[in-house]
């Protein structure tokens, strides 16, 4: 179940060594959401919490519905385009990748409560609005490609660590392990009982590295809300969110350099005689549960606060994993394709969001939000009979030694002339990791945007910049030695949102 650490950040591999991560930078990946929102929103930064009165709140403050006075549709479509900058070896790369989704769908009812002749309507509970929507809160496409000449080490010394102090004859034909056994990228030595690397990697002799890995998915949200208005000065909603998680990477790491001496048969004649491609393939589904309850109270004309406790959501998640070598040397090789499957339980970390809101002069539009979340909260459990007490607990040590609370703040600012409004806004995600003090690793996203009413119709258009830094390297080594690659990714999302009221 232990299954090969790949492209994870380094702040896990430096202090874990060992492949059970990889399912702790699962658990991050899929805790790392942000609230849905359509294009209005996402030209004001996402900062919503104190606002209210648009679709956004299906999928952030339900609170924000008891601010409807009419029913209304929307629809959101999306463009992004994901930019890859990756160094490695002091050789850089860039990889670009596009896709057309649906980012937001949703339809809330209005519905005013019933009063007697003579009452007060602005006084008690004035309304009641519900609300379906759909989200895709986290989307995981990307392409990445990065080469460099390595004089270090080989991807043979991770073989040679992998297969560990087992006898040739006992590692299980098929493997990788194995495959570089018979293909003498590895030897075993009979008086130390480990194996060592076969292949050169020193001040005169390196191996040529390259990596391609496409990554597709995303955490979609459906979600059902409902909320209340009470004399128009309170509103407190709820919703239910039932979540889905697809999450697909292929890669193909590919090295070639020369082994001992005594192999002498070239494979290019260009003093190279072993090419190999491993091959991983990693399919994630997963399915959840979450809940939020909101407040919004308006303090005076044109100021609100809000708040907001998302619970933690309850995932279980199914994960195959498969990989393969192919060994193209002096002795041919290619080992079967080797699955490995592992259902478990995960419960990502609960959010807390406090927002306000203030508008200025009735044209403009000043909006707010922080938010609170603890990454070390999550956890790990079995499921059923598939389950893996040693790889669980592995994990949740991972969680607990690596990763923190952070702090999430938005900032929005909107301008309305007549029927248009202009919009700008700035975001951080706070970083997730212990050992990252200065922040290397927040994520931040400038937006701007457009939009326009008529009657009972709108359109908003929106678009926003991701920017983030990771690093990882394409294979581990014991001593902590193994290459590194520094990833800029850069995500550029287009949001074009249609509403109607009725």
């Amino acid at each position: 179940m232990k299954r090969i650490l790949t492209l994870v950040l380094v702040a896990i591999v430096a202090i874990t060594g060992t492949s059970y991560a990889q399912y702790a930078s699962d658990a991050l990946r899929f805790s790392q959401t942000n609230y849905g929102s359509n294009a209005r929103f996402k030209g004001l930064g996402n900062a919503q919490i104190g606002v209210g009165g648009d679709m956004s709140s299906l999928g952030g403050n339900p609170a924000g519905l008891g601010l409807f006075t009419r029913s209304e549709f929307s629809l959101t479509p999306e463009f992004n385009q994901t930019r890859l900058n990756t160094t490695y070896l002091n050789q850089n790369m860039n990889t670009t990748k596009s896709q057309l989704n649906v980012n937001q769908l949703g339809v809330v009812y209005y519905g005013p409560t019933y009063r007697r002749k003579g009452q007060d309507t602005k006084k008690g509970v004035v309304s009641m609005v519900v609300g379906l929507g759909y989200n895709r809160n986290n989307d995981y496409g990307s392409e990445n490609n990065f080469s460099g000449i390595n004089s270090t080490s080989s991807i043979a010394d991770y073989f040679a660590e992998t297969a560990g102090s087992a006898s040739p004859n006992n590692l299980t034909q098929g493997t990788p392990e194995r495959i570089a056994y018979d293909n003498y990228l590895i030897s075993f030595d009979d008086v130390a009982n480990n194996y060592y690397p076969e292949t050169f990697a020193d001040n005169t002799t390196s191996n040529t590295q390259s990596k391609n890995e496409v990554r597709s998915g995303a955490v979609s949200e459906f979600n059902f809300a409902a909320a209340a208005n009470i004399s128009n000065q309170v509103y407190i909603g709820a919703s239910i969110g039932l979540l889905n998680i697809r999450y697909n990477s292929d890669a193909q790491y590919i090295e070639t350099g020369r082994a001992r001496e005594y192999l002498n048969d070239n494979l290019t004649g260009n003093n190279i005689n072993y090419k190999l491609l491993f091959n991983q393939n990693q399919i994630t589904k997963g399915s959840g549960l979450n809940g939020r309850i909101g407040v919004i109270f308006r303090a005076a004309e044109g100021l609100r606060f809000g708040a907001t406790i998302q619970t933690p959501s309850w995932f279980v998640i199914d994960d195959f994993y498969s990989e393969s070598l192919d060994n193209r040397g002096t002795i041919r090789g290619t080992s079967d394709s080797k699955t490995y499957d592992f259902t478990y339980n995960l419960r990502t970390p609960m959010k807390a969001s406090l927002g306000g809101s203030y508008i200025i002069g009735g044209q403009a539009l000043l909006s707010a939000d922080v938010d609170f979340i603890d990454y070390a909260s999550t956890k790990f459990s079995t499921n059923g009979n598939n389950g893996d007490n040693a790889t669980i607990n592995d994990n949740n040590t991972s969680v607990r030694q690596n990763f923190t609370s952070a702090v999430n703040y938005r900032l929005g600012l909107e301008y309305k002339i007549e029927a248009v409004s202009l919009r700008g806004g700035y975001a951080v995600n706070g970083t997730p990791y212990k050992t990252d003090e200065t922040g290397l690793f927040d994520s931040k996203a400038y937006s701007g945007g457009i939009g326009y009413r008529t009657g009972k119709y709108a359109i908003d258009l929106a678009y926003q910049r991701l920017e983030n830094t990771t690093t990882g390297s394409p294979y581990t080594l014991n001593n902590g030695n193994e290459p590194i690659a520094n990833m800029v990714s850069a995500k550029n999302n287009v949001f074009l949102t249609f509403g109607i009221r009725f």
